[in-house]
């Protein structure tokens, strides 16, 4: 079975507040999903929800063609990988013994442990303290580690926030490569410029929902961003890629 995970008509409250109402959203196999929306849209609770870190009040969430709650920790974990927003570690674990944890599921396997950290440029970081890392180099420790757990589909919260171009790239590079392999990438992002230019599919959130969910040349339209972000935006074809451009408006009003 190809590895896929959806919501279904999903609503939760937090804190007295309605954060999801009715989401229905698919991470399929072999394409990248960039969730994007403006700031309390409700991408992060979506990706918990999906993860099993929120329960949700309504609906259902499915792994593989089985509800999420059936499958055990284990199985869950062979399955599907979490990259959080914030990563806390208190004790002074080395960058290797990080990336390690994400083989738990399995049984310890140095060769990939290896393998993601050149592919996350973090092999000269191996014996570092995590907590000496930078906020980048962390999040590109805390990457490796999900890449380790060698899981079908991967739930990505915000990977470049800490992260320069060029590691931001990386990151979305080693996302896409991975949904080329067959995997199912779901990834959470701010920035909607990266989402135009890496994602296959983008879904667009607005007020706990999903407003639009597609290709990026049919979703990101400056008349949908405008009224989702408040604030007028302009989009425009990338003369060389043909990928849409999207730009806030800077211009006269």
């Amino acid at each position: 079975m190809k590895p896929e995970m959806c919501c279904e008509n999903v609503s939760v409250r937090l804190g007295g507040q309605q954060v999801l109402r009715d989401l229905n959203l698919t991470v399929a196999s072999g394409e990248v999903l960039a969730l994007v929306g403006p700031n309390g849209a409700g991408k992060s609770t979506a990706l918990a929800v999906l993860a099993g870190d929120v329960r949700a009040d309504a609906g259902s969430v499915w792994l593989d063609g089985k509800p999420l709650g059936e499958w055990s920790a284990r199985e869950t974990a062979r399955r599907r990988s979490v990259l959080l927003q914030r990563i806390t570690l208190s004790f002074p674990f080395t960058v290797a013994d990080v990336v390690r944890m994400g083989r738990a599921p399995w049984d310890d396997d140095e060769d990939v442990v290896a393998e993601v950290m050149e592919q996350t440029e973090m092999a000269a970081f191996a014996g570092r303290k995590f907590t000496t890392l930078s906020g980048g180099e962390q999040a590109r420790a805390a990457l490796a580690r999900v890449l380790a757990q060698r899981a079908g589909v991967l739930l990505l919260d915000e990977p470049t926030a800490a992260l320069d171009i060029r590691h931001s790239e990386l990151v979305l590079r080693t996302a896409a490569s991975q949904a080329a392999q067959g995997n199912a990438v779901l990834v959470v992002l701010h920035d909607l410029g990266m989402a135009a230019a890496h994602a296959d599919r983008v879904a667009v959130m607005s007020g706990g929902s999903i407003v639009a969910d597609g290709p990026p040349d049919e979703v990101l339209t400056g008349e949908l961003l405008s009224e989702v972000y408040r604030h007028r935006v302009e989009v425009f074809a990338h003369p060389r890629t043909g990928r849409p451009v999207v730009l806030p408006w800077r211009g006269e009003a």
